[in-house]
C-alpha cells in the first residue's frame, strides 16, 4: 500500500525556537515543512520547489513578509494558500493580510497543534 504524499508547507520564520518547534511539531502532524529563515531564501524556496501552503512571518531580515507575501500571490496567481503567524497584532496588518489574499492571519504566541489543524483543514478544503 503506497503512503499518501506528504503536503509540502513553507515556513518562512527567523526566530529559531519558533522555526523548531514548528519544523517538529508539522512534521508529527504528517507534513513536510520546508523552513527558510529570511524573506530571500523564502522566495528562492518558492521559486524552485511545489509547495501546497505557506506560513509566514512578517517580521524577517531582507524582505519582509509583506514583500514575501506579494511575490508569491503574483508567482501563484492567488493559488497557494498562505497563513500569516505575526506577533503584529494591529487590526491594520490584520486587515492589510486579508486585503492581500491570506486565508488566515495567527497572531504568536499560537497553539502549534493548532495550527496544524487549520492547515489540514485549509488543504482538505482545497482539495475539495
Amino acid at each position: 500500500m503506497a503512503s499518501e504524499k506528504r503536503a509540502v508547507i513553507l515556513v518562512v520564520e527567523d526566530d529559531e525556537s519558533i522555526s523548531n518547534l514548528l519544523q517538529i511539531n508539522l512534521s508529527l502532524a504528517g507534513f513536510e515543512p520546508i523552513m527558510a529563515r529570511d524573506g530571500e531564501k523564502a522566495i528562492e524556496i518558492f521559486r524552485d520547489t511545489p509547495v501546497e501552503l505557506v506560513l509566514l512571518d512578517l517580521m524577517l531580515p531582507g524582505k519582509d513578509g509583506w514583500e514575501v507575501l506579494a511575490y508569491i500571490q503574483e508567482k501563484s496567481h492567488g493559488q497557494t494558500p498562505v497563513i500569516i503567524t505575526s506577533a503584529k497584532t494591529q487590526k491594520a496588518d490584520i486587515e492589510k493580510g486579508f486585503q492581500m489574499g491570506v486565508i488566515d492571519y495567527v497572531t504568536k504566541p499560537f497553539d502549534p497543534l493548532d495550527l496544524a489543524e487549520k492547515i489540514k483543514r485549509v488543504l482538505k478544503k482545497g482539495k475539495g
